[in-house]
């Protein structure tokens, strides 16, 4: 029997970089830095034309019952830069895992929606304890990692000369605005 696969309600957040820089450390395979919360990855292979990685991801949630556990994943990422990132899940607790990051350049920030579908295991009890539990858990996950990920992605671009971290255009037109009055 097929799995069934379960949408995540999308999640969006606005990040105060530029678009390239945010693609850059979403990126940065296997740099623990990266990776707030103790996570970590690690890349297995790559596609001879470098916009496709087999990564591993380590990645500590809470589990079954309230105990922490350390989930790991395999999953085939296709760069496309840097407007998009796709996540095919290969290996791990999922039946299928389909994740998504968007980046989309906003006033000269970055406008970064992440969806996922998944699927479990064990037809219809599978898709019952997905529907009921695991896309709660998941899409609460995919907040937390949200903003860890902006905070990250912020802290690089005020230190970064290549992308500095620059005033939004709407946070400019809004100074302006108070200026004038």
């Amino acid at each position: 029997m097929s799995p069934i696969p379960i949408r995540v309600t999308p999640a969006e957040i606005h990040v105060h970089a530029d678009r390239r820089l945010t693609f850059q450390v979403l990126t940065a395979f296997g740099a623990s830095a990266q990776h707030p919360g103790g996570a970590s990855s690690k890349v297995v292979e790559r596609a001879e034309d470098g916009k496709r990685l087999l990564v591993e991801f380590h990645t500590p949630a809470t589990g079954p019952f309230g105990r922490p556990t350390v989930y790991r994943t395999l999953e085939w990422v296709t760069l496309h830069e840097p407007e998009a990132i796709d996540f095919d899940g290969q290996g791990g607790p999922f039946s299928l895992l389909r994740d998504r990051f968007t980046l989309k350049e906003e006033a000269g920030c970055t406008r970064f929606r992440y969806e996922s579908t998944f699927a479990l295991k064990g037809g219809i009890f599978g898709w019952l304890l997905g529907v009921l539990y695991v896309r709660r858990k998941l899409g609460k996950f995919m907040r937390t990692h949200m903003t860890e990920m902006k905070e990250t992605i912020e802290e690089r671009a005020k230190r970064s000369n290549v992308f500095p971290q620059l005033p939004c255009a709407w946070e400019l037109e809004t100074i302006q605005h108070d200026a004038m009055a």
